[in-house]
């Protein structure tokens, strides 16, 4: 298993969930971007499967462990 240390920019992929007032169930997942000037959780993009999230963090320039995205799912 791949641990990143502080200084090394790398994504962490986050699953949310929200139940619909039609007792519907729509899960997503975030990205948390981490580098030497710290974390943050990009809000504004819901991905839709795990794959996504981390093609779109990999193009940005934080990769992602490929044990942190099976557990994601």
């Amino acid at each position: 298993m791949r641990r990143w240390d502080a200084m090394t920019p790398h994504a962490l992929i986050f699953p949310r969930t929200c139940n619909t007032s039609d007792r519907r169930t729509i899960r997503w997942f975030e990205c948390e971007l981490i580098d030497d000037t710290g974390a943050r959780r990009v809000r504004s993009k819901a991905f839709f499967s795990v794959g996504e999230a981390k093609s779109w963090a990999s193009a940005q320039g934080y990769p992602v462990d490929e044990t942190d995205a099976r557990n994601a799912q």
